[in-house]
């Protein structure tokens, strides 16, 4: 694993516009063309088995919590368990999510998983494909987009073929480049009709979501937090025959309440950070990550050492994810190339890995401002 400069393309920018991704150069550069992390085969394939190796510990973890109905440590509402609960009995299939870890090319770590809203997906998939086959190099841990149509036809199958997308109407960029994205791969994968509403317009009509136009929602894609539309609406989620993707059991996985309830299950696994709920610990020697439960964007991120708590550049803090409790990760250092930390974004699509997207950023914790840089291998 190794950081390289590659030749940049004189068209970048069209290249990337052509293909829907409008956000290359937010705030002056988001897509950092000219560079690039040359992977070794097995280190691909390392990165592959272990994507597939936390996503199966991720639904044996939710086949345990829902078996033994030990929901205590996620702080829901009972409307919310009900539905998470009702989605997995009812085996409904999820599309997709990403595992951020470390990794310097030998030791893979799980950071955190974006199991319900995860975006970086339109850049991972067919932006940094299109760059990869523009300069002639060999190849990618990339087949996110095959199988986002295949998880599709897996999603349609005996069921509505209409489909709406949402996002909130305050959404960025980034969340709405990433859903009609989606939508279009939905569109090649057999769906008849799909259009996309701000969450906001969506209302309530004869027990169905409805659009605003009044027509009702048979599936609803939301790009959305479900804590947020179960807190918000959860009586009308309780009761509506409205399909909802990502399905509700995701709620249990997309929470960091996973780091230390994975642990637990796990002690001492390669792929694991030791993880405990703060304030189940006698003591707070060495050096630990401090994350709230429930957090985006690296929000409420701060470190404590030997139990003194420092603040980290590239969080800021939100009153809004104190509420939902900590937990406390055993600290591990991201790599460092050029004076950029890398962070390896590891999707699942359609249960399978599917392919890696690297953000890096000078700052300690990956945020909102960090570059992504794309990948190939030999």
């Amino acid at each position: 694993m190794e950081r390289i400069t590659v030749p940049k393309r004189d068209d970048w920018q069209a290249r990337c516009e052509e293909d829907g991704f409008s956000i290359h150069s937010i705030d002056g550069l988001y897509w950092n063309e000219g560079y690039a992390f040359r992977f070794s085969g097995a280190e691909i394939d390392a990165l592959d088995d272990a994507t597939a190796e936390l996503h199966a510990m991720c639904l044996d973890l939710v086949a345990d919590v829902v078996q033994r109905g030990h929901y205590q440590d996620y702080g829901l509402s009972d409307e919310a368990i009900a539905l998470a609960e009702s989605s997995w009995r009812s085996h409904q299939p999820s599309l997709y999510g990403r595992f951020d870890l470390a990794y310097d090319g030998r030791s893979i770590k799980l950071l955190e998983y974006n199991a319900d809203t995860p975006t970086g997906l339109l850049e991972s998939s067919v932006i940094q494909w299109r760059w990869l086959t523009d300069l002639g190099l060999p190849d990618q841990f990339n087949s996110i987009h095959e199988k986002l149509i295949d998880g599709w036809r897996r999603l349609l199958f005996g069921h509505p073929s209409s489909l709406h997308f949402a996002a909130s109407q305050c959404a960025g960029a980034e969340d709405w480049d990433t859903l009609h994205y989606l939508l279009d791969t939905a569109l090649q994968a057999g769906c008849q009709r799909a259009s996309s509403l701000n969450i906001e317009d969506i209302g309530e009509r004869e027990g169905w979501l409805v659009d605003s136009r009044g027509e009702p929602i048979q599936a609803l894609f939301k790009l959305y937090p479900f804590e947020w539309l179960a807190a918000e609406c959860g009586d009308a989620l309780a009761s509506t025959p409205t399909r909802l993707l990502e399905p509700a059991w995701k709620l249990l996985l997309s929470t960091k309440a996973i780091l230390p309830m994975l642990w637990r299950r796990h002690p001492g696994h390669p792929l694991l950070l030791e993880s405990h709920f703060a304030g189940q610990m006698a003591a707070v020697a060495g050096q630990w990550a401090k994350k709230p439960l429930l957090s985006r964007e690296g929000a409420n991120v701060s470190r404590l050492e030997d139990g003194r708590q420092q603040s980290l550049s590239g969080s800021h803090h939100l009153d809004l994810y104190d509420e939902s409790g900590y937990v406390l990760q055993r600290w591990v250092d991201l790599p460092v190339f050029d004076g950029l930390r890398a962070c390896v974004g590891a999707w699942v699509v359609n249960d399978l890995p599917a392919g890696i997207g690297i953000r890096e950023e000078r700052s300690q914790v990956t945020g909102n401002g960090a570059l992504f840089i794309p990948h190939f291998f030999e």
